[in-house]
């Protein structure tokens, strides 16, 4: 548990005739399935982000604000147990647990029943929410509001979102009522018969995962014993109820500054784990978080356990984390994050993948984009490929290739089954006299020497019905979910499925009208590793794109018309609307930056290449921060140098400044002290220079200052590593 969480956000507060109370929802139960099959060996709380079990991340927050109790609720006995050990002197936990628990509702009508919640107003929070958001001011409005109106029962915190990832469309007014709320939405009708006001409608916003409740609301859930699901039951019939007298009023506050984010899948997984490691939610960092463990952060967000042996040929690069484990010589780990007591052998390539407990991975095994669960093994040779997960316990065979998006696991899941596998009485689990140790094998993938068989939903799993997702099937939906996935394609196929005009009678059948490169899903998805999912055949006809737009120039566009005096997050959100409406990319996106950050700089001949250098890391202390959060791979950070070459390549004034003397090698220098740019990343670019020809590319690459500054670079690099040997001798 964390100990050295700040107490914030509380100063604000009126006085409570009660102490502040949280209810935590900390069951697979309550949320949507889309961890499998990480949650069926335990549940998706007690699941490492970055070596800390989720929920502790909850608590730290809820501890922060200045709750003194939080109730939480539960099914597992893993989950009790766990949370029942935990130690802090800043709250009161109390658990919560009932095997009769199907969902979000059962929990808040059990909470109602023992009137147990006794703060007015009290917190409601999904255990698998990160932040670090003020939510001192939401708190005055909420009461404020209630006491004047007793049916405004709730506040939703949603923050504005950089990268789109669900289909949330909220209508609010001018005092943020909420009249329509939807998160699957293909299209949008709202009941207009009952508004009296102009309602905006967004989808722009992300739901934090935390509401401010009156303990009224706990009532509403004992009242309609049909309410399960508390975004999409309860709080969007809710809205939409147009009797007076009748209607439960809900308020959404919109939080502009600080951090938030849910960890619903594999990709969002991945996405919070990037971003507590390069401190976006400060004060949440590694250094924070550990008792008995000493993190070290190194370049580039690189943390490094002072007991981790990692051996002197080694290559390890940030953003990352590195628990108590061993590297082995020649092997090379590029953004992983590492568990305790994992072993990495000799030769062994890891990129963007995270390792649990006690993983190991064989000599010359590669793994590409995926996780691995606790004591899984990846066997001498292996290759696993971009998306895919791999379950507690599963051994991938020597040799073997597994396909993209693959999904391993031990675990069987039954058409009884609830979810409670990882529980202490699990029964259920295995049919009457079936052998606990002989797990269905799919040896054919696997190979002969592993263990494993491919997880896919269950035919009547709700999360996975087509009938809701009419533009997905099963298998793009689980690619979509995953690691490694883009999701510039899937947004211009939803943005193109609303736009299509429909009628309630069409007699269409399931199958009709889906794109033919959407395939049923049979486990793996065997698609070659470098093909782009929804690639267009050229250029010219990009989906989602309007004809004739040059996206880099009207992207370039909206960077120069942006005012210094506004946050730099209302330009992120600007670039990434209009990203989405062109199909754009970030490489496009950071690219048009870079150019805009020069323009902006008013090169001209008289200018100095020190006083440029100088400009420019002036210039980026305000634009490094959108650089960075808009860099997801190592393409675009390579894409910000392509962009700095461009403008040096050009025939224009800025061209012929950056390609003569020290310029083109001073601004490099910059992207690199300011970590906006991975010594990778230049590699990179480098490489692909190596065979330029006498082209304005090709000299400005083989250029003197270029050229000393990539031996300076790659000097500086086998000098680190040297200093990382020395110590670990020393040690």
């Amino acid at each position: 548990m964390v100990k050295k969480g700040i107490d914030k956000h509380t100063d604000n507060l009126t006085e409570r005739k009660e102490p502040l109370q949280a209810v935590l929802l900390a069951d697979d139960a309550f949320t949507r399935n889309q961890f499998r099959p990480l949650n069926l060996d335990q549940p998706k709380v007690l699941c490492p982000l970055n070596n800390v079990p989720l929920i502790d991340y909850a608590i730290d927050f809820l501890a922060s604000v200045g709750v003194e109790q939080v109730l939480v609720m539960c099914v597992a006995d893993a989950v009790a147990a766990y949370v029942s050990h935990q130690r802090t002197s800043r709250l009161t936990v109390t658990v919560i647990q009932d095997p009769s628990f199907l969902n979000a509702g059962d929990a808040l009508r059990e909470l109602d029943k023992r009137s147990i919640v006794k703060s007015d107003p009290f917190l409601l929070m999904h255990a698998d929410a990160v932040m670090n958001i003020d939510i001192s001011a939401a708190m005055l409005a909420h009461k404020k509001r209630h006491e004047q109106d007793s049916a405004a029962i709730m506040t939703i915190l949603m923050r504005e979102k950089g990268v789109q990832d669900d289909d949330l469309v909220v209508g609010m007014d001018p005092k943020q009522r909420i009249y329509y709320y939807d998160q699957s939405a293909k299209s949008v009708r709202v009941p207009c018969s009952f508004i009296s006001t102009p309602v905006e409608l967004r989808s722009d916003l992300v739901d934090g995962g935390i509401d401010i409740c009156s303990p009224d609301l706990l009532a509403r859930f004992s009242d309609n014993f049909d309410y399960g699901d508390i975004r999409r039951e309860f709080v969007t019939n809710s809205v939409a109820e147009e009797e007076e007298g009748l209607q439960n009023i809900i308020y959404g506050h919109v939080v502009t500054e600080g951090y938030s984010s849910r960890v619903t899948d594999p990709y969002s997984y991945a996405q919070t784990s990037r971003d507590l490691l390069k401190r976006w939610c400060y004060p949440v960092v590694p250094e924070n978080y550990f008792e008995r463990e000493f993190y070290q952060m190194q370049r580039h967000y690189l943390y490094v356990e002072s007991n981790a042996r990692i051996a002197r040929s080694a290559t390890v690069e940030g953003p990352g984390m590195i628990g108590t484990c061993t590297i082995g010589e020649n092997s090379k780990l590029t953004r992983c994050t590492v568990g305790n007591y994992c072993v990495i052998a000799a030769g062994a390539v890891l990129e963007e993948t995270h390792l649990w407990s006690a993983v190991e991975i064989g000599p010359g095994a590669k793994v590409i984009q995926s996780i691995v669960a606790d004591g899984a093994v990846i066997q001498a040779g292996a290759v696993v490929h971009s998306g895919c997960v791999i379950g507690a316990g599963c051994v991938v065979g020597e040799n073997v290739v597994l396909p993209p998006y693959t999904r391993l696991s031990l675990k069987e899941e039954k058409e009884d089954d609830f979810g409670d596998g990882w529980d202490d009485d699990s029964s259920n689990d295995f049919d009457e006299g079936e052998d606990r140790d002989q797990p269905c094998l799919d040896t054919h993938l696997v190979g002969p020497d592993g263990k494993g068989h491919i997880w896919k939903p269950k035919p009547d799993d709700e999360e996975y019905n087509e009938d809701d997702e009419g533009y997905l099937s099963v298998a793009e939906k689980l690619k979509s979910e995953s690691i490694g996935y883009d999701r510039t394609a899937l947004e211009a196929l939803r943005s193109s499925y609303q736009q299509e005009p429909s009628d309630n009678f069409s007699d269409m059948g399931d199958d009709e009208g889906m794109p033919d490169y959407l395939d049923e899903y049979s486990g793996a998805v065997t698609f070659s590793a470098d093909a782009e999912p929804f690639a267009a055949n050229n250029n010219d006809e990009i989906i989602g794109r309007q004809k004739g737009v040059d996206v880099i120039r009207e992207l370039k566009s909206i960077c120069m018309e942006y005012e210094m005096i506004s946050p730099i997050e209302n330009l992120a959100i600007e670039l990434n609307s209009f990203k989405f409406s062109q199909n754009a990319s970030y490489s496009d996106c950071v690219t048009a930056a870079t150019m805009a950050i020069l323009e902006r700089m008013n090169i001209t001949q008289d200018m100095k290449d020190v006083k440029m250098a100088t400009e420019f890391k002036k210039a980026l202390q305000h634009w490094a921060p959108l650089l960075q959060k808009m860099s997801i791979t190592m393409e675009e950070e390579k894409a910000i140098v392509l962009a700095l070459e461009r403008c040096a390549c050009e025939e224009t004034e800025i061209g012929t400044v950056l390609s003569s003397g020290m310029s083109f090698r001073f601004l490099l220098t910059v992207l690199e002290d300011e970590e906006v740019v991975s010594d990778e990343a230049i590699f990179a670019w480098a490489d692909e220079r190596q065979t330029e020809g006498d082209t304005p590319r090709g000299r400005l690459f083989r250029s003197k200052a270029v050229q000393e500054f990539l031996e300076w670079l790659r000097e500086e690099e086998s000098d680190d590593d040297d200093d990382e040997d020395s110590e670990e001798d020393s040690d």
